[in-house]
């Protein structure tokens, strides 16, 4: 069975719902917050999620990967790349990925999927901050020989 990180903590975005449980102080405007925190963040991934694993370009990689578990990394994993202080337990990118043989055209996907999900959630700002935040991982994540 494949790790249950694959594509999609390639962006995410990735650990326990509950981990999340200091937010930052009232008044600081930290990604985390502005993404809608733990609440916010898990909305945006149930929906990549739920995308991903039924999208033909990409659902490959989620064959017999538990979606709860999944759902949980990658919200923890965004959450800690946006600033909060959850605790994401998984692995780094490039062990996660390593023998996923993930494609360019696939990743490209996932991005444009992540951004509709963000579309629905979230502004602009939020969105491109994130994005960028996530964008050194593609070597990471993409296969090459």
């Amino acid at each position: 069975m494949k790790p249950p990180h694959h594509l999609l903590l390639s962006l995410l975005f990735a650990g326990t719902v509950g981990a999340c449980a200091h937010p930052p102080a009232a008044g600081t405007d930290t990604l985390y917050r502005r993404l809608g925190g733990e609440a916010g963040i898990t909305a945006i991934v149930k929906d990549l999620v739920a995308e991903a694993t039924t999208d033909p370009r990409t659902r490959r990689s989620f064959d017999g990967i538990r979606l709860k578990h999944l759902n949980h990394s990658i919200t923890m994993y965004v959450c800690v790349v946006a600033g909060g202080q959850c605790e994401y337990e998984g692995e780094d990118m490039k062990k996660t990925h390593a023998d996923a043989r993930i494609t360019e055209a696939e990743f490209d996907a996932l991005v444009a999927m992540l951004r509709t999900a963000l579309d629905r959630h979230v502004g602009t700002r939020e969105k491109n901050d994130l994005l960028q935040r996530l964008a050194p991982m593609k070597r990471d994540i993409v296969f090459s020989d």
